[in-house]
């Protein structure tokens, strides 16, 4: 006869573990539910791992000695009976207690309370006081500033409008450009939507970046086409001659990944390159005099992740936007932040944190796009008031919005339903919606960015493909699938003639017309 290891008494259904041990089945099993492992020997089990003793059940099971006799049943009784007693007085005891440290935590919240109330009426009283006397005085009262912590430092209120500088540079470009823009055509020699749509991969930079970690996140090209200027998840920017095939400069200094490249070419002015990181920075490069690539300016911008950049029109100018809830305009020659757009009163629904942003083609309007499906477009003259808030349906990030050239569209991307939404800006409402396959259908999923053409004729999206689409039908006018991983990023070239795209498997491609 054997016993159970855990109850040690004879087991009714005897089994056998993998380390020798007997257990009553139904204790066994339960031990093993709890814990998953030999209550002995302390090795992973499972019920799958015992074996059961075949006993004969002619055999009856022996009794304990414990309950052979009256007096042993009556003597098992009186123990159970005192251990129960002695529990329930624990409990008892353990309750009383709680509801003692319940009623002093509620008292000690009630003193607070009061305390609060009375330092409110005595701050209102105050506020009242001096907008007495200051009325007394002849003094105009300045408009009441929200509560600051006391353990953080009370930020410095900047003026609510640009610099008059600034401002007028900006005016003079919007006018300038807003009053050709409905007599603009297409520059001769254009790409044809008939010629767009025979693009193939033309050219290829393969293996670009380093691959800890892997992956280009962003691609700007120069405006002749001749280079590329891209970002990696490595924290490096790189520029790159795509005529000569070769890497023209490596650029180190973000802290973490890159996230946004620009060119800014200027007429009589030397090639600068601006770059936006996850580590709240903006930077500026050159090539100087001897030709090296070499930093210029870094702007500590952000708080948070830079999820969106956008280069002012003027090219003097460049907008970035973070996780942190603002948005922020720079001057890139002074590498210093002009102004910080921050979120307005409580009054205004849902978050400012922004995961995208862009700058209209007249450059006063500014919209980023929000984690939660808000658009935001701000005039950046005014850092008080909003010119118009746009929202998708699913509430879901906007992982990327483009305006388009002719001034009145704005595509947005919704990274729930795969979808682009197409706003008009004149009514403030969608004006069509371009749906693309989902992530479980086949070459469906994701949207990593919009871009319209200089000439508003087409609207590429690149993500899981790239899909290039007409302007007012939204008709699809190329597909391509020949990437081996996600596309992160992508441009048209000089005259629509050639599109640039940036990959997470490190590799640079540029589509255009077959040479034959």
């Amino acid at each position: 006869m054997f016993f159970c290891a855990i109850s040690g008494t004879a087991p009714i259904a005897p089994v056998i573990s993998k380390s020798g041990n007997v257990y009553e089945r139904g204790l066994i099993e339960k031990y093993i539910d709890e814990n998953g492992r030999d209550p002995i020997t302390g090795g992973s089990l499972s019920k799958e791992d015992l074996i059961e003793v075949k006993a004969s059940p002619n055999v009856a099971a022996p009794r304990p000695s414990a309950a052979t006799s009256i007096p042993s049943l009556l003597h098992s009784l009186q123990s159970e009976w005192d251990a129960v007693m002695l529990e329930s007085l624990s409990l008892k005891l353990q309750h009383q207690s709680t509801r003692q440290e319940l009623a002093h935590a509620l008292y000690r919240e009630d003193a607070s309370l009061r305390v609060v109330a009375r330092l409110v009426k005595e701050r209102d009283q105050a506020r009242e006081a001096l907008a007495s006397v200051q009325a007394t005085l002849g003094i105009t009262p300045s408009a009441p500033g929200a509560d600051i912590e006391m353990e953080e430092e009370a930020p410095v209120a900047g003026p609510d409008d640009l610099a008059a500088e600034v401002k007028a540079k900006v005016e003079a470009t919007h006018k300038a450009l807003s009053s050709t823009r409905k007599k603009r055509k297409a520059p001769s020699g254009y790409v044809s939507s008939e010629t767009l749509s025979t693009f193939t991969e033309t050219s290829t930079v393969a293996s670009y970046h380093s691959t800890k970690p892997a992956g280009i996140t962003s691609v700007d090209i120069s405006a002749d086409g001749n280079l590329a200027l891209t970002g990696g998840n490595d924290k490096v920017v790189q520029v790159y001659d795509l005529a000569e095939k070769k890497v023209l400069a490596t650029l180190k200094g973000h802290t973490k990944k890159v996230t946004h490249v620009a060119f800014v070419e200027s007429e009589g002015s030397n090639t600068v390159a601006v770059s936006s990181g996850a580590d709240g920075k903006v930077k500026t490069w050159s090539a100087k005099d001897s030709g090296k690539w070499a930093v210029d300016a870094t702007i500590a911008a952000h708080k948070q992740d830079i999820t969106g950049l956008a280069l002012h029109p003027t090219k003097a100018f460049v907008a970035t936007a973070s996780l942190d809830s603002t948005w922020a305009f720079h001057d890139i020659e002074k590498g210093t932040t002009v102004q910080t757009f921050e979120p307005l009163s409580s009054t205004e629904e849902g978050s400012y944190s922004y995961s995208s942003f862009a700058v209209h083609p007249d450059g006063l309007l500014h919209g980023g796009g929000t984690v939660d499906g808000i658009v935001r477009i701000w005039d950046v003259r005014d850092k008080t008031a909003l010119a118009a808030t746009l929202s998708n349906e699913s509430g879901a990030t906007i992982p990327s919005l483009s305006f388009s050239e002719n001034g009145y569209h704005l595509a947005v991307a919704n990274s729930a339903s795969s979808s682009i939404g197409i706003f008009d800006l004149r009514k403030l409402s969608l004006l069509h919606s371009i749906a693309l396959p989902t992530a479980s259908a086949p070459g469906g999923g994701k949207i990593d960015s919009l871009r319209f053409d200089s000439s508003g004729q087409f609207l590429a999206c690149a993500g899981t493909d790239l899909r290039v689409f007409k302007n007012k039908t939204w008709e699809e006018a190329l597909l391509f699938e020949g990437n081996t991983g996600e596309l992160t990023d992508v441009r048209f070239g000089p005259l629509g003639n050639s599109i640039v795209l940036s990959g997470a498997d490190r590799t640079v491609r540029v589509l255009g017309v077959a040479s034959a």
